[in-house]
């Protein structure tokens, strides 16, 4: 599974682009924000005001902020000036508090019409990974994300972020904006069912980000008479064909290779869990870590 981080900027500035007309609260965009600091000016508290200087505070954030900042559309909008700095907002605490409730500047970022409080404010998942509208905190048109997520038509088993990714705690926390790859997440797959072993397992599950493939997963056949299949992440539905897995990838035939049977009439054998016309009847008997053959289930296969 990979998703470039390019890629998930690109989606979560689509996303935002409904929102940046509706602003509530304006972020500062005069020189009432920062450079020469207004009386009002309160340093943070794990500020020395004897040692700070303006490079110092605000050597990544443009200040004043362009007029752009908070207008999708402007090259100058503040996402994108963010993304452009791998998402890192510790300049952006230093006025606007370290939760960004407003600080000294009195404007929130959380009261703005985009970002909400509740959620963790602009450091809320789904505000770079996810759907803005929904709230879903992962990429919902890039890869197979939302097939992995939610389930699918052929099977019940659903894998959370963590079974493939670190998920931090907090959104700077150590590792999680600057990882090994600098163009998309890192990949690690723990998940238990991708895991799953049969007598006809091999390997251990993996993922190449250059190819953007798994490899020796339970869930894409490695598992007794299986194609170990090796599914692109970006591929599409194709990738999980019947064939795929089970038999011929070409034709999509499901019927296992030898020794299974040369019998095509798997409701026969499997009943309960395909039907006459080779369609999933039951999602929880399907991708589960069993065999279920003539009405039992068997985890010795």
């Amino acid at each position: 599974m990979k998703t470039t981080r390019l890629t998930l900027i690109a989606v979560g500035f689509a996303l935002l682009a409904g929102c940046s007309s509706e602003l509530k609260d304006e972020l500062p965009t005069t020189p009432e924000g920062l450079r020469p600091h207004p009386a009002n000016f309160i340093p943070p508290s794990d500020v020395d005001p004897a040692a700070c200087t303006n490079p110092a505070c605000h050597a990544s954030i443009p200040s004043p902020h362009p007029s752009g900042y908070i207008t999708f559309a402007s090259p100058d909008f503040h996402g994108k000036d963010l993304a452009s700095k791998s998402y890192n907002m510790n300049s952006c605490g230093s006025c606007h508090a370290t939760d960004f409730t407003g600080g000294w500047t009195k404007k929130s970022c959380s009261t703005s019409g985009c970002h909400i409080q509740a959620d963790g404010g602009p450091t809320a998942c789904y505000t770079c990974h996810g759907d803005f509208v929904t709230k879903k905190p992962y990429p919902v048109t890039v890869g197979a994300h939302t097939t992995h997520l939610e389930g699918a038509a052929g099977s019940a088993t659903v894998v959370a972020c963590v079974g493939c990714h670190t998920v931090p705690t907090v959104w700077n926390a150590a590792g999680h904006l600057e990882g090994s790859n600098p163009n998309g997440a890192e990949v690690a797959i723990t998940d238990v069912m991708a895991a799953t072993k049969t007598k006809g397992t091999t390997g251990t599950p993996s993922y190449d980000p250059t190819a953007g493939s798994c490899a020796n997963v339970y869930c894409h056949g490695n598992f007794t008479n299986g194609n170990n299949a090796s599914p692109t992440w970006s591929g599409g539905s194709d990738q999980a064909k019947c064939g795929t897995c089970h038999g011929n990838p070409a034709t999509g035939n499901p019927l296992p290779k030898a020794p299974h049977p040369a019998v095509e009439t798997c409701n026969v054998c499997h009943a309960g869990v395909v039907d006459a016309n080779k369609q999933i009847i039951d999602k929880t008997k399907h991708i589960n870590g069993k065999l279920d053959s003539f009405g039992s289930q068997r985890t010795d296969w």
